[in-house]
């Protein structure tokens, strides 16, 4: 009994530090953007990253919107995704490497003037590769690539926060 007791205890204080500290699982943050509404308009209309995007600003409150509009716009570049060799094994061929991907966007108000970038959004990250296991590097760099575009989304919407819109909705 002393032990479950003292075990429950442990509990409820590492809860309480995760929540004093500022804590919470990757994705779960909201965001107060200054608009309502927000057209996106992308290099690639439908890829993942715009789709990303839109999600996120959905789950923060705003309403997306498709297509030509009076509202406020976020234009999104083309991804620029990129892998390159960072460390060699004894044999000369790759050991470990790094993904990035790179976009660049700009938020435009209903007037087209744009008052926000353009601005480039990075995210890279290094990883194990193992030459002699190609069948599952590729599940592997696929991940890796579906987190970096979630980290570039996020660092999108962080970066929204700060658009000199006053409210986005006719």
């Amino acid at each position: 009994m002393h032990t479950s007791l003292l075990r429950r205890a442990c509990l409820v204080v590492f809860g309480v530090t995760l929540l004093a500290c500022g804590w919470h699982p990757r994705g779960s943050g909201e965001f107060a953007l200054p608009m309502r509404e927000l057209r996106i308009e992308s290099a690639r209309p439908g890829d993942a990253l715009s789709t990303r995007v839109a999600r996120l600003l959905e789950v923060s409150g705003v309403d997306v919107r498709a297509g030509a509009g009076r509202s406020a716009s976020l234009h999104l570049g083309r991804e620029q995704h990129t892998t390159r060799k960072v460390a060699l094994d004894r044999s000369a061929r790759s050991a470990e490497q790094e993904m990035r991907v790179t976009v660049e966007f700009e938020v435009r108000n209903a007037d087209g003037e744009t008052v926000l970038g353009p601005r480039t959004v990075t995210a890279s990250r290094i990883y194990a590769f193992d030459p002699n296991s190609i069948i599952a590097q590729q599940g592997e760099e696929q991940l890796i690539h579906q987190e970096l575009q979630d980290n570039v989304a996020g660092q999108i919407l962080r970066q929204l926060r700060h658009a000199p819109l006053a409210d986005a909705a006719p």
